[in-house]
């Protein structure tokens, strides 16, 4: 009885660490990355048989994927972030003068950077917030 014992004892926590490792553990997904990965989706079938020939082309598809994203945000219930926008202003000021750029040009290409961003970042508010 007891070789049976001790036996048993290895295989019952064999099978209890492979079961909890067949448990994913990764954090709960969160409204905002389900329906930013949702909008993202739309918004690359939005101009996925869209072809570039020439440059501006190519910034006028980037700018409709990029609309057809604000606007599925929009429609799930997600606007801009106010404090994301005064956290960007300094950085897109700065963007501007060594890119030699427009600022609202840096600010729109820090906006098409972070509205991807569907997770909190250390340091910095995030793109998308409920509406209120």
């Amino acid at each position: 009885m007891l070789i049976l014992l001790v036996l048993a004892i290895p295989v019952f926590v064999y099978w209890f660490n492979v079961h909890q490792s067949a448990q994913p553990q990764q954090a709960q997904q969160t409204a905002l990355d389900r329906v930013g990965n949702e909008c993202a989706g739309i918004a690359d079938n939005a101009v996925a048989n869209m072809q570039a020939i020439v440059e501006f082309q190519k910034l006028e598809i980037e700018g409709r994927k990029f609309n057809v994203m604000r606007r599925c945000m929009a429609d799930k219930g997600f606007v801009e972030n106010p404090a994301w926008l005064a956290y960007a202003n300094p950085i897109a000021q700065a963007n501007a003068i060594k890119q030699s750029i427009s600022v609202d040009e840096a600010i729109e290409n820090l906006k098409r950077e972070h509205m991807m961003v569907f997770i909190d970042v250390p340091h910095q508010p995030i793109y998308w917030v409920p509406h209120p």
